[in-house]
């Protein structure tokens, strides 16, 4: 299949919004007080950011629609556990030699399984599961023969995944109420899954001009909204703060409608951003290593500003740093892909 540099921006986006979103988790933002409009900006950031995983999931579902059940198929996750494995064992002795984490090798072994060896594998653990399922999906989505149905598919998951994260914070005399189960908001995944099907089949198209404009409407109003409902207490992740707050939703599927169909006649940047797309699962990998060697070695922001000051360098210290490594793991399973044998287990 030839490669589309929508797509791969889509990727880029997604990795720099990953380790970006990653700067407030490991700033200590989310401990912090919110006192004055000087955080607008900042949570702004952050509901611009929080479409890191959603765009990843709504490229997976626009890719592999018409996966079918099939030994090819299953055979195909191989590279990512294969790349998995490998950045385990390396956070397992950065772990143990730089964080002097406690433990033998019995739970060094462990980590691997449970994926805390690298605590953002988190997505891999996810994604294991919903590649096995996607099949599955297809032949759901596909059986729906009209384009009426497929729409129902997704509002029925949208009400079911997404309207809790508004409808069940609304208070009543300091009650919520939770007129949603709250249960079903944990199957997201298949909610961006089913989205990324419908663009691909039906090739979505948008007016670039209105859909930006929408798309900083609403992340203006989602982080006015979200600074006025956590002033004077620290962010909560409850309300619109989730991967399946409906925002999230919205203004992720805004954004990949507004960049999956660009193109541009430039071979450097073409070049560029498909290194990059090509990279980024490694990328979202090592960068807990570059996060831990960046954020152990700093003081801990105590104002506003310094949250500002502070996010453009980490975020492309860290950012350039997981490219590198991802970029010598290349290199070395290029190399050790010269014997035979293991050239068969890499691919």
């Amino acid at each position: 299949m030839k490669r589309k540099f929508g797509l791969d921006l889509i990727r880029a986006f997604a990795i720099f919004f990953v380790i970006s979103v990653h700067f407030f988790l490991n700033i200590n933002f989310y401990h912090t007080k919110i006192t004055n409009i000087g955080f607008l900006p900042m949570i702004f950031l952050r509901t611009l950011f929080f479409t890191c995983v959603p765009l990843f999931l709504l490229l997976t579902g626009y890719l592999k629609r018409n996966k079918k059940i099939s030994k090819d198929y299953y055979i195909g996750i191989k590279k990512i556990i294969i790349s998995y494995l490998f950045i385990s064992i390396i956070c397992i002795f950065f772990n143990k030699i730089y964080l002097h984490t406690p433990g033998g090798k019995a739970q060094a072994i462990i980590s691997i399984f449970n994926f805390t060896a690298d605590k953002y594998s988190w997505y891999i653990e996810m994604y294991i599961g919903l590649f096995l399922l996607i099949p599955f999906l297809n032949i759901l989505y596909s059986n729906l023969k009209t384009k009426e149905n497929k729409k129902h598919l997704i509002a029925t998951l949208l009400i079911l995944v997404s309207l809790s994260s508004v409808i069940n914070y609304i208070k009543y005399k300091n009650i919520y109420l939770e007129l949603i189960p709250n249960w079903w908001n944990q199957i997201y995944p298949i909610l961006y899954y089913f989205i990324g099907c419908y663009i691909g089949e039906y090739q979505i198209k948008i007016n670039k001009k209105k859909g930006s404009i929408l798309l900083i409407l609403i992340l203006a109003i989602t982080s006015l909204t979200l600074f006025i409902y956590n002033y004077n207490q620290s962010f909560s992740w409850n309300f619109l703060g989730e991967y399946s707050g409906l925002t999230t939703v919205i203004t992720s599927t805004l954004i990949f409608l507004l960049i999956y169909d660009i193109d541009i006649k430039n071979k450097n940047i073409k070049k560029t951003i498909t290194s990059i797309s090509i990279f980024s699962l490694d990328m979202y990998l090592f960068s807990y290593i570059t996060d831990k060697l960046i954020y152990t070695n700093i003081t801990l922001p105590k104002s506003i500003k310094e949250y500002y000051y502070l996010y453009p360098i980490i975020v492309l210290i860290s950012f350039t740093s997981s490219y590198l490594l991802s970029y010598l793991k290349q290199k070395l399973f290029g190399l050790l892909s010269k014997n035979k044998k293991i050239n068969k287990i890499l691919n």
